[in-house]
């Protein structure tokens, strides 16, 4: 289970930095007209890692598991309570990057 989470540590942090930093950006230089895509975003880059992880480790569910978590603490602090809906679709987002890479690694070989 360790070097199944180490896997997943890298790209975690670098999800947590775009689901963290882009509202925070947002907010500080008050682009409020734009906003309304950051979830838009989230989504790409929970597919998009979860595709590169997939494709350098394996179809392993674990990644989207924890991209979901580490999107909950968003939704309390830059949302409001309709965005839980968001902590599912990263999930699915993730998985399917996940699975999607695991293919394109498998046919690699």
């Amino acid at each position: 289970m360790k070097d199944r989470f180490e896997n997943t540590l890298g790209y975690l942090i670098f999800e947590i930095i775009v689901f963290f930093g882009l509202p925070t950006v947002m907010l500080v230089f008050k682009l409020r007209a734009i906003y309304n895509f950051v979830p838009i975003v989230d989504l790409c880059v929970a597919l998009a890692v979860g595709f590169t992880f997939g494709r350098k480790h394996g179809g392993d569910w674990l990644m989207s598991i924890v991209s979901a978590i580490a999107f909950i603490p968003c939704v309390y602090i830059f949302y409001n309570s309709t965005a839980w809906i968001y902590v599912f679709v990263i999930l699915l987002f993730s998985l399917l990057g996940v699975f999607i890479g695991a293919v394109f690694r498998n046919r690699g070989r």
